[in-house]
């Protein structure tokens, strides 16, 4: 193999130059830039010197990796100060990254004034990289005094690299949206421009740098550095803690151009605890998962909605055909043998599927096993017709079905509301005030239904939280009276809320409320 020298684009022909009576004035290569999703600059270099009483401009003009399909066309150009310019004769010549010698035809009249073009084929299977491109030619120059010959040739091969497009033109989260503080998954599939043909095939073993935007003024960061595998595939499990948006990125190397794209993710808030869980399964060498992702439910006298977000694992598609249930693990008022609710899946695009349950007071209450039945496609290699996201998916064709009765569990409790006051909100020295308050919970009651009904006999626990940066001091347990209401003394000395909170039980939604007394 020849040894490769890089040598600037000027040097080379502004050696060739100088050994006909020019030089060179200082040159800068125009690097390829971003190549996805749209295409980059060129690559050109030029070559002034006047000689005499003629000045000639030379500059050869080479397109980016991107804009390569099966030939590179090396433009070359001059400006003069002559009557008339005309080719002799001449080409451009190339090395590959194999080592294969590639030779271009003549320079012909490109169709613009004192322009030429050199057109080096490629082989079906030529590499994006590093190529060395030679240019022998003669133009000559017509003035009053005659025509003077001036012989363009690289004395020796620059190293120009074709770097191949690549993109990632699949790229989601799954799920889209999730309650604050789920675990959801970052996923793509890169592809790369074949140089001899034009095809899109995987990108595999690349690079993916893969970054996180949360919505607000908290900065941009790097949260994993990922490798593409045989598909072209790369996925990551992340906790965002924000709603935001995902960049990933392929940095430029000699034989790839840069690529960077993007995608948004949300996160709801959310009061109750959070539940998640996951399932997979194997069917003929394929793999096929699903996330699941709800939190718990407080159900009042109206019937309470809660979602539930399914985000597809691995290179797969699921929620197409496929429900989630939810089922009680015990029974209760007009449902002794448990309930069961089963919906189908919505699917809402790559990765990603809902569905909504809606609980009734009358419902059972306490923990629900939240099931899945998915008939998911897994996926092998892309087989890209496109740089799009259809043709990315075409291959994701092999069946797997994906169940479980109990992926995750959620816990169902009937509301309940807290009351406190003070029988004097704002004291001129410490002293003692009466603190006065009940609770009241959504029960069943007999004959079916339930109603909003106080509680007696009911814990409340009391705190205060001073004024400042201290946290809140449990004082006190109190219980509701038959009327589910209390009245307690207690002294006071510094200003603060006084909290009242009812803990609830494995069936009952705790709840709480403050009061703010003023001392001094």
């Amino acid at each position: 193999m020849r040894s490769k020298m890089r040598v600037p684009l000027s040097m080379a022909l502004g050696a060739t130059l100088m050994t006909t009576g020019l030089a060179t004035s200082s040159m800068a290569v125009t690097p390829e830039g971003p190549a996805s999703p749209g295409p980059s600059a060129g690559q050109s270099q030029t070559m002034t010197r006047q000689v005499e009483d003629v000045t000639v401009t030379a500059k050869i003009s080479l397109p980016p990796g991107s804009d390569v399909q099966g030939s590179i066309v090396g433009t070359l150009s001059i400006t003069h100060n002559g009557n008339s310019a005309s080719m002799r004769s001449g080409s451009m010549t190339m090395v590959d990254p194999d080592d294969r010698f590639l030779q271009g035809a003549q320079f012909v009249p490109s169709g613009a004034t004192n322009a030429w073009t050199s057109t080096v084929p490629l082989s079906a299977d030529a590499k994006s990289g590093v190529y060395e491109v030679s240019v022998n030619a003669e133009v000559a120059v017509t003035t009053d005094d005659g025509v003077v010959n001036v012989p363009i040739r690289t004395t020796n091969p620059v190293l120009v690299p074709f770097r191949a497009q690549r993109n990632i033109p699949m790229i989601w989260t799954s799920p889209t949206s999730a309650p604050a503080g789920s675990t959801i998954s970052v996923s793509g599939a890169a592809n790369i421009r074949s140089l001899g043909t034009g095809d899109y095939a995987p990108a595999t073993g690349q690079e993916v740098k893969l970054y996180f935007d949360p919505t607000g003024d908290a900065p941009e960061a790097l949260k994993a550095t990922l490798t593409t595998d045989s598909r072209g595939y790369f996925t990551s499990r992340q906790k965002p803690g924000a709603s935001g948006k995902w960049r990933a990125e392929m940095s430029q190397t000699d034989s790839g151009a840069r690529a960077i794209w993007t995608i948004t993710s949300a996160e709801r808030e959310r009061t109750t605890t959070l539940r998640q869980g996951s399932v997979s399964a194997t069917q003929n060498g394929h793999t096929a998962g699903d996330h699941l992702m709800t939190h718990d439910v407080v159900v009042g006298l109206a019937p309470a909605q809660r979602r539930v977000d399914i985000g597809s694992l691995g290179f797969t598609i699921g929620g197409k055909s496929g429900w989630v249930s939810a089922e009680s693990q015990r029974g209760e008022g007009s449902f002794p043998d448990g309930y069961r609710v089963q919906r189908e899946m919505t699917h809402a695009g790559v990765g990603t599927s809902t569905v909504t349950f809606t609980f009734n007071p009358t419902h059972p209450a306490g923990i629900y096993d939240i099931g899945l039945r998915d008939a998911m496609k897994a996926c092998s290699a892309p087989d890209w017709d496109a740089n799009d996201a259809a043709s990315g998916a075409s291959n994701c064709t092999h069946d797997v079905l994906v169940q479980d009765s109990t992926v995750t569990t959620i816990v169902v409790k009937r509301a309940s509301t807290t009351t406190v006051t003070a029988s004097s909100t704002s004291l001129p020295a410490p002293g003692t005030i009466t603190l006065s308050g009940g609770v009241r919970k959504v029960v069943l009651v007999s004959g079916g239904g339930a109603q909003d009904k106080p509680a007696p006999n009911t814990p409340v626990q009391l705190y205060f939280d001073p004024a400042g940066a201290s946290a809140p001091v449990y004082k006190k347990t109190v219980r509701t009276g038959s009327n589910g209401t209390y009245s307690t003394q207690v002294s006071t000395s510094t200003s603060g809320k006084w909290i009242a909170k009812y803990p609830g039980t494995s069936l009952q939604a705790p709840s709480r409320a403050t009061v703010t007394v003023t001392v001094g």
